[in-house]
């Protein structure tokens, strides 16, 4: 199965084009994207195509990191996911920030995924030994998250000071348990972002099966 994720809503904005044999990773091209993501997404996607000599006819999936993260990426990113999986007529799976990063993060050892929200706040959220991936964080002054992390012996992990690339993570998440997966309508409503929106997108509601 051919998956081409995008991550347009973290602080390191990339592209993947992955191959899978059921959640088992074959191959993965991943493209880093320009600051001004949404202006350069079609070309990068293009480009990564002819790259690996792969038509859009030949993808089997389209998957897009949900957020929390840059409102104005995460309107760019569905959209385009969207358009881009029912001109193709496969199915567009929505993969909240969180989740990608806990796979990005590696091992199975208890993770603190940390987010900056600005003004020493972070949206803190906890991976913990065999549960579900996180899907959400919660808001919290960051002294105090790594207070808790400390104190919970969990290891940390600092999405904007890290930079890790989601892209990969988020398409192999695509292929897991659809039950740890939201919608993405809340991504794609209408109207202006509020402050905390402008920094986390609106909130991903279930049911959560992928979308065609």
């Amino acid at each position: 199965m051919r998956v081409l994720a995008l991550d347009t809503v973290s602080p390191a904005p990339s592209i993947a084009l992955v191959t899978l044999s059921g959640t088992t990773l074959l191959s993965s091209d991943v493209e880093a994207l320009p600051p001004a993501a949404a202006e350069r997404l079609a070309a990068t996607v293009r480009a990564l195509l002819a790259r690996a000599a792969v038509p859009p006819s030949g993808l089997d999936r389209v998957a897009v990191l949900s957020g929390p993260g840059s409102f104005t990426g995460l309107r760019a990113g569905a959209a385009f996911a969207r358009g881009l999986a029912r001109a193709l007529g496969v199915p567009l799976v929505a993969v909240p920030t969180f989740a990608a990063a806990s796979r990005a993060a590696g091992g199975d050892d208890a993770v603190r995924l940390l987010l900056d929200a600005g003004r020493g706040d972070v949206l803190s959220a906890r991976r913990a030994p065999g549960a579900p991936p996180p899907r959400e964080g919660v808001l919290l002054r960051r002294e105090a998250a790594l207070a808790e992390a400390a104190s919970e012996g969990e290891r940390v992990v600092d999405l904007d000071r890290e930079a890790l690339p989601l892209a990969e993570p988020a398409a192999l998440a695509s292929a897991g348990d659809p039950a740890h997966l939201p919608s993405l309508a809340a991504a794609l409503a209408y109207g202006r972002p509020s402050a905390a929106e402008e920094r986390f997108g609106p909130p991903c509601p279930s049911p959560p099966s992928p979308t065609r």
